[in-house]
């Protein structure tokens, strides 16, 4: 006996949204669903066929009907609709997968050596292909996906699991084994299994890795266990690979390769807003988007080549006034030289000063949550990320009728208040809400 099952429509799928996963090989992506041959099946499927795969085969189609006809002999029909053996989607037994990952995280952690990168890569894709498949019921590997032209695979995957395609894409299970609270036991299981693996000192945290198990926890819906993993990858030592016993060496956490992606803190946020879990949303933003890492990162990313440019205009001011002071007889060189170096000196000077208060004071972007008056103008734009998440929080938290803004009562909600205090924000500032500027 078996059954469909279709794919649910809930939380998950609005934080799967937010996020865009590394862009890992095919090779690594054709590995979450790798199936055995098997025969072919006599049920028709279309929709893992393109428009063009047809089209290639109408001219052959056309050339076959102008000559002449042929004996006919008995030969094995294929039948171009048919679902081919390489990319058939296989019976799944979870409770069988869900053993072979308890065993791979065991043998990991009992090593005696740096595990190899591959081997984690490879647990967090099983586990995120079981976890697809105790969510939506369909595990989908990268021959099964369609592409549209221009995406690569990945952002195929992604947008594959936010369409609503049960009626087309299952696996067949018995019923007891996905019934709900095997569902939520196996959730739990995989989601605590990931974090014990990545949380072991020995197990570097790749940025892949962190990418694959952000997916894994929001897909489940298990962002509990986010900040930790957030936090060590940016603080724990870094084993050296190949050495017995495991030796360690220390990290910097300010370093900015050690910054959270963006992408990947919105989505974990995303998944504490819609679990209405107020401490947990506030540790991930400490751990990711307001660590000094993803400041120095915002810092390099967006501010090192106009802060190079700034540095060299003067450099570049004198090479100009000397070269124009040659040019002209009205007055000494030297003097006409530094005149004009004085010159562009203000007017850059005079620009580039505009510009930085125009950039650091915008608030078009503002809704509930504002700078306190007083706060360095350099700071707000290096938490700019942080205030727009508590932000969001706000919003989250608070009523959704601009005109009820104010009104909000409760511990969450005071607590909210006191956060903001605390980092120099200010929750609904008087002067800026409806009917009282």
């Amino acid at each position: 006996m078996a059954t469909i099952l279709p794919r649910r429509a809930t939380y998950i799928c609005q934080s799967c949204e937010r996020l865009v996963i590394a862009q890992f090989s095919r090779r690594q992506l054709a590995s979450i669903a790798r199936t055995p041959k098997r025969q072919p099946a006599t049920k028709k499927n279309s929709r893992l066929f393109s428009q063009s795969s047809i089209s290639r085969n109408a001219p052959s189609i056309s050339a076959a009907a102008n000559l002449p006809p042929k004996p006919n002999k008995k030969k094995p029909s294929i039948n171009a609709h048919e679902i081919p053996p390489e990319i058939s989607l296989k019976p799944l037994n979870p409770a069988a997968e869900l053993k072979a990952l308890k065993e791979t995280v065991a043998r990991l952690t009992s090593l005696d050596t740096v595990p190899e990168d591959s081997d984690v890569l490879t647990f967090l894709l099983d586990s995120y292909r079981l976890a697809n498949c105790l969510v939506f019921g369909v595990s989908k590997g990268a021959n099964e996906v369609d592409t549209e032209p221009g995406e690569d695979l990945s952002a195929a995957i992604l947008r594959d699991l936010t369409e609503d395609g049960s009626s087309n894409d299952s696996v067949f299970v018995p019923d007891h084994e996905l019934s709900a609270p095997f569902r939520d036991s196996a959730a739990h299981t995989i989601a605590e299994l990931a974090y014990t693996l990545l949380r072991d000192p020995k197990v570097y945290v790749s940025d892949e890795a962190l990418s694959l198990y952000v997916r894994i926890q929001c897909l489940l819906g298990k962002p509990e266990f986010l900040p930790e993993i957030f936090h060590l990858h940016a603080h724990k030592k870094t084993p050296n690979p190949g050495t017995k016993p495991i030796t360690f060496s220390e990290t910097w956490p300010k370093l900015p390769k050690y910054a959270i992606p963006p992408s990947l803190a919105d989505a974990a946020l995303e998944a504490a807003i819609l679990k209405k879990n107020l401490p947990l949303a506030i540790a991930i933003i400490d751990t990711s988007i307001a660590s000094p890492a993803n400041r120095n990162a915002r810092i390099m990313g967006r501010a090192a080549v106009p802060m190079v440019g700034v540095a060299s205009l003067p450099l570049l001011a004198y090479v100009g006034a000397d070269w124009v002071a040659h040019w002209q007889n009205t007055m000494d060189v030297q003097l006409s030289k530094y005149t004009a170096i004085a010159g562009a000196m203000a007017y850059i000077g005079t620009l580039t000063t505009i510009g930085f208060v125009a950039i650091t004071t915008s608030n078009d972007q503002m809704q509930r949550v504002v700078w306190r008056p007083g706060t360095k103008l350099s700071e707000r734009w290096t938490r700019e990320p942080e205030r727009a998440m508590f932000d969001r929080l706000a919003l989250a938290w608070g009523f959704q009728e601009r005109s009820r803004w104010g009104e909000e009562q409760g511990h969450d909600w005071q607590q909210l208040k006191d956060e903001c205090g605390l980092r120099d924000m200010i929750l609904d500032k008087t002067e800026l809400m409806e009917g009282m500027q």
